[in-house]
């Protein structure tokens, strides 16, 4: 069988044998970077530079992008995980109190603000992290643009949100999909991800010019 054919070394059947291979060793890097908990959120940005780099574009290996990208962005991604967590189980908390002792349209009005706050962060995290990954900044600006995208590009965040609960709900039906699952949702992700990142380059340089 030469390359030209198919099941040659270069047909179509050995790429896509090839991806799914990266996607699975992949996924073991994100849950071993996940393990101190508090490294999520690098684990993600990692995780999304890989799959855009190597199983995307086919440039560079699994292991030698995740650890460039780990160790670039370890402290921005920490901090960024804290200050999610941080925002998301305060608005939660405020939340119960307002179910435990509240009653009527005003308590109804505020809880309903907080969840609604609520999903705009989760929105904003399917942004916070690619961005991390994708562009050389600082984190406020980071900031600045994920929560300028989550509103701008409303059907993209929808999507996104749909990826990653449907993803959760997958590992939580098969744990054994966790394998394969990240990786996979990181992909799938960056065919929307990437359209709104390339729409946002010459702007950001502008901006890392600005601070100079």
């Amino acid at each position: 069988m030469g390359n030209g054919t198919i099941f040659g070394y270069d047909g179509k059947y050995v790429k896509v044998i090839d991806k799914i291979f990266n996607t699975i060793v992949l996924s073991v890097f994100w849950l071993i970077g996940c393990l101190p908990i508090i490294t999520i959120g690098v684990s993600t940005t990692a995780m999304y530079y890989t799959a855009v780099k190597v199983i995307k574009k086919e440039e560079g290996y699994v292991l030698e992008q995740f650890l460039r990208s780990y160790r670039r962005n370890l402290k921005d991604g920490i901090l960024l995980e804290i200050l999610f967590a941080a925002v998301l189980f305060i608005l939660q908390l405020n939340v119960g109190i307002l179910q435990a002792e509240t009653s009527g349209y005003i308590g109804l009005f505020f809880i309903c603000l907080y969840y609604g706050v609520s999903i705009y962060a989760a929105g904003m995290l399917c942004y916070v992290f690619p961005a991390l990954s994708r562009f050389e900044m600082p984190m406020g600006w980071i900031l600045k643009l994920s929560m300028f995208m989550t509103g701008r590009y409303f059907l993209t965040t929808v999507v996104l949100l749909f990826i990653l609960v449907s993803s959760a709900a997958i590992v939580a039906w098969i744990p054994y999909a966790m394998i394969v699952v990240p990786g996979g949702a990181a992909l799938l992700c960056s065919e929307f991800m990437e359209r709104v990142l390339k729409k946002h380059e010459p702007k950001i340089e502008e901006l890392e010019e600005s601070q100079l």
